[in-house]
């Protein structure tokens, strides 16, 4: 297997020349170029057309969401597709988690994540899966929630357009347990098996039945993706 290329847009300089000193000490990987501006990136991007693009969502003279969205425009669908997308946001802001997560990046990071956490990321982006960072899963489980109250007589649905027909079918003929449901919100919120075991009273055996239970129902290949998905799907509303 070759180098992984990235690219990276972020408009903090130390940030940006930090990781990418970083990322090029990592055998395997190769920083391809990095900019702090949208306009300069969206060039780098459609020029170098990398594996990965690290993206923070807070540029100068454009958003993050915007620049991903233009340069996936720009070219057909199947070469865009192929550089994946992780995007970094801040924590503080529940507006900008939500907005991040809302753009359709494959995975989402907080700026003030650990490196060793940047680069699990950044290898399973690369492998296909999403990464979301559990500041973030909490804080759009916590959106969800207050949205759901908002409206306690409506009618209660799960909205599942986030997940192929496939998916869909199978989530529906066998839908989730109560039980499943609440392990699956703690998987969310970051929790190991081990510490939802003693948040509920079970045995650690029994927890990774209900886990993998999760998983095979959302089709999912790992808690990382479990967790994109039910929030994507809404399944925790």
């Amino acid at each position: 297997m070759g180098n992984i290329r990235v690219v990276i847009i972020e408009d903090h300089n130390l940030t940006r020349i930090g990781m990418r000193s970083s990322l090029n000490e990592q055998e395997g990987i190769q920083v391809v170029g990095d900019e702090g501006t949208a306009k300069n990136g969206l060039k780098l991007l459609q020029s170098t057309k990398p594996d990965i693009a690290i993206v923070d969502i807070g540029l100068p003279d454009q958003d993050g969401i915007s620049l991903v969205q233009q340069f996936r425009k720009s070219l057909e669908s199947g070469v865009a597709d192929q550089t994946k997308v992780i995007m970094l946001t801040s924590f503080a802001k529940e507006e900008i988690v939500l907005a991040a997560f809302a753009a359709g990046a494959d995975s989402y990071c907080v700026k003030t994540i650990k490196f060793e956490l940047l680069l699990e990321a950044l290898y399973v982006t690369y492998e296909g899966q999403s990464w979301i960072d559990p500041a973030i899963a909490r804080i759009i489980l916590k959106h969800t929630r207050q949205s759901a109250m908002v409206q306690p007589n409506a009618a209660q649905t799960v909205t599942i357009s986030a997940i192929d027909p496939e998916q869909a079918t199978i989530l529906e003929a066998d839908p989730l347990t109560n039980r499943e449901l609440q392990v699956l919100e703690l998987i969310v919120q970051g929790y190991t098996n081990q510490e939802i075991a003693n948040k509920l009273y079970i045995s650690l055996g029994t927890v990774k039945v209900y886990v993998r239970g999760v998983l095979n129902k959302l089709c999912a290949s790992d808690r990382t993706q479990a967790a994109v998905l039910a929030l994507r799907a809404g399944l925790l509303n």
